[in-house]
């Protein structure tokens, strides 16, 4: 009987940046470090006082090339400790328009269902009365569902890069809380069987 045929997904490059923080990641020490562990597809660099690195990653999918990549950086630099994950799937109303390639009126009229089927996605934030957030991902499948642009987003990695910053979001903030409050956040995050 002939051995199963295995399936592997071709290798292609994902880009992404991780945002780092503990160290300057440009010093000739960190950048050798780093270069030995794996990440010499990387650019490094700081912006507004944030370090970061920017990977162009080969790999079969966009969670082993996050993964690959995120390992490496902290192998190579144990103190650091990555804070973000880029691109981030909170996108204003603008920033829509911009990767659906429709104008920014128009996604006001679906969003506030002056036009179109209805049932837009909801804010999941406000920053202010005017500006509202989404996420990415869910406004993305409504547009292709509803044939409003045809957008190729990978779901997956938009999740995954979400499910991460929130992960690191949660771990930052929780350990600033009183023993109670921790308790409560994390009732909520088991209840959902995370």
């Amino acid at each position: 009987m002939p051995a199963p045929k295995m399936t592997h997904s071709k290798p292609s490059v994902h880009s992404f940046t991780l945002f780092v923080e503990g160290l300057d990641v440009t010093s000739d020490a960190h950048l050798d470090a780093l270069c030995k562990a794996g990440c010499d597809d990387a650019t490094f660099g700081a912006r507004d006082g944030a370090a970061y690195a920017i990977f162009d990653r080969e790999a079969g999918s966009f969670s082993e090339a996050l993964r690959g990549a995120m390992n490496a950086v902290l192998r190579a630099l144990p103190e650091a400790q990555i804070t973000r994950i880029e691109p981030d799937d909170l996108v204003t109303m603008a920033t829509i328009a911009r990767r659906c390639g429709r104008t920014r009126e128009s996604i006001r009229l679906l969003a506030n269902e002056g036009r179109g089927p209805g049932g837009f996605p909801p804010p999941v934030a406000y920053v202010d009365e005017r500006t509202r957030l989404w996420h990415w991902p869910d406004v993305a499948r409504w547009l292709n569902e509803h044939r409003k642009a045809k957008i190729e987003i990978d779901a997956g990695a938009a999740d995954l890069v979400a499910a991460l910053n929130a992960a690191m979001d949660l771990r930052q903030h929780s350990l600033r809380l009183q023993p109670s409050d921790r308790a409560l956040v994390n009732r909520m995050v088991e209840a959902d069987g995370l």
